[in-house]
């Protein structure tokens, strides 16, 4: 693969750029620009941000100068055709710090246009730069469509699209002659009608949106389930990072509270409840990156198994994690003021999309799992 701008300007290629790089460079990135700041703004005041939900500016220094889009984009629209091994990393860290911006959707998007089959639209480069926002359903993978495609416009309601109010364009799924497809629709150049929508998670920024024939770009009816599991486990990944968060903040307020004249983190109970959230985080990301290595070598049916067991595990992970940032910190840790509560609420909201825990377990042994205990590991 030939190197491309990326990461802060640096000419990486997958093969030079591991996915460890990629978590050190966006974790320098959002530490060194209090990007938790924006969700403790949104907890504040919905309107923070407008009709955005987010600071643009930030955005399009993330997606543009620091390369996070570009990583999931083909070449042939100037990103680096990074694979979800990469990726996944990159959504870690996002939600590691409650990143409000369009990430996920923005992220699938440019990944499902160097897909098999895929069509480039003309200016996928403003979605690679941030200059143009994305959208998705809160819940992709196991939403049944609300639109019909016909003649390259769709038209119908898609409910709940993350940043719907001020989304450019939507990666969806659509109805078409050939059967279910993805698509891009291009919001901007069609008739759409647009309503905020309240969310348990304050950053979400939801919107249900009709779509009077809207231009559309489909994808190809070969990478449905394909992308279907890349929605998900992006998700998982957002999760397994959320979860990371938690579990920073546990450790370092125990190295910093005192009560009965020593650091709780000198008590077993505290450092038993960290043990334990610290164990769920490396368990649930241990399986993320195994879907996502399966995903990008074309494993489809294992990739499918790992990808219902890795959200399944992300999602108790991530409420078990939220659960314990409020206990570690006692009563501050119930107050709105706290940062725990922010953590919770996206904890609850995620773990709620794409099916409950118990539920993926199930379709997971289904799909016959059972078999990845004999099958060889994924290198």
């Amino acid at each position: 693969m030939a190197g491309r701008a990326g990461l802060g300007g640096r000419e990486v290629s997958e093969e030079l750029l591991s996915p460890e790089e990629v978590r050190s460079a966006l974790r320098a990135y959002f530490a060194g620009s209090s990007v938790l700041d924006e969700a403790r703004a949104l907890r504040d005041d919905a309107a923070a941000f407008g009709e955005d939900g987010f600071d643009r500016d930030r955005w399009r220094a993330l997606a543009g100068d620091v390369g996070l889009v570009a990583m999931a984009g083909p070449e042939a629209a100037g990103g680096l055709g990074l694979g979800l091994v990469h990726l996944t990393a990159a959504l870690e860290e996002a939600g590691a710090c409650l990143y409000p911006g369009p990430v996920r959707a923005s992220v699938l998007a440019a990944w499902t246009l160097g897909l098999p089959g895929a069509s480039l639209p003309d200016g996928a480069g403003a979605l690679l730069d941030g200059t143009e926002i994305a959208g998705m359903p809160q819940s992709f993978a196991g939403r049944a469509p609300g639109l019909v495609l016909s003649g390259g416009r769709v038209s119908g309601t898609v409910r709940a699209v993350t940043h719907g109010m001020s989304a450019d364009v939507l990666l969806t799924l659509a109805d078409s002659p050939q059967g279910l497809v993805p698509v891009l629709a291009r919001l901007a150049e069609g008739d759409v009608a647009r309503r905020a929508v309240q969310a348990t998670d304050l950053t979400a920024g939801l919107a249900d949106l009709e779509l009077r024939a809207v231009p559309a770009v489909p994808g190809d009816t070969g990478a449905l389930d394909r992308t279907r599991d890349a929605a998900r486990l992006l998700l998982a990944a957002e999760q397994v990072g959320g979860a990371q968060g938690c579990l920073a903040q546990m450790v370092d307020y125990a190295k910093i509270r005192t009560q009965f004249g020593q650091v709780i983190g000198g008590y077993q109970a505290i450092q038993h409840r960290c043990a334990r959230v610290a164990i769920a985080v490396a368990g649930a990301r241990a399986l993320v990156l195994a879907a996502a290595k399966a995903i990008d070598s074309g494993e489809g049916e294992a990739a499918h198994r790992l990808v219902l067991l890795a959200k399944a595990e992300a999602s108790e992970a991530f409420d078990g994690a939220a659960d314990a940032l409020i206990q570690v910190h006692g009563g501050i840790g119930f107050t709105w003021e706290h940062d725990a509560h922010l953590y919770f609420r996206r904890a609850r909201a995620s773990s709620a999309l794409e099916g409950a825990p118990s539920r993926l377990r199930d379709d997971a042994v289904t799909a016959g799992c059972l078999s990845l205990l004999t099958r060889a590991p994924v290198s």
